[in-house]
């Protein structure tokens, strides 16, 4: 049994009723421990501004790590998109180094950590396609903790 990445959302009801709970799998026995431009994150929040399928959402409530431990508050994004062809959806968890790169912490859901399982080679697809090929998607979005 893998451990995930828990990460909360904050639903639009005060409650908790709605709140959204995703399990992400760690991807550093997928694909090691990847590092891309902090650039990567700046073309996303570029397309947010140009796209209609691009948004951005303050409701990142918490995300526990995969020993359990408590990183709400860190430098941590989560990127998810629905695929314009076929609806898959995919998401990653991304957090911020100190030297300015932005490291793939863990991916949702299970289906497509096992799709990068088989091929790791996908990443860079998805990567590339989030970034520069806004029609791949129907929706996109990068969600950050509203603190």
């Amino acid at each position: 049994m893998e451990l995930g990445w828990k990460v909360i959302l904050d639903g639009a009801d005060p409650t908790e009723d709605d709140d959204l709970e995703l399990e992400f799998i760690d991807t550093s026995n997928i694909l090691g421990e990847p590092t891309i431009e902090r650039q990567f994150l700046d073309d996303i929040i570029k397309n947010t501004r140009s796209f209609e399928n691009y948004s951005v959402f303050r409701n990142l409530k918490k995300i526990y790590s995969d020993t359990g431990k408590d990183m709400t508050g860190m430098a941590i994004w989560c990127l998810l998109g629905i695929v314009q062809e076929n609806s898959q959806r995919v998401g990653l968890l991304l957090g911020s180094l100190i030297e300015g790169g932005v490291h793939i912490i863990a991916a949702w859901p299970t289906t497509f950590a096992d799709q990068l399982r088989g091929d790791i080679s996908l990443i860079d697809v998805v990567l590339d396609n989030f970034s520069s090929n806004p029609s791949f998607w129907k929706q996109v979005d990068l969600i950050i903790g509203f603190r």
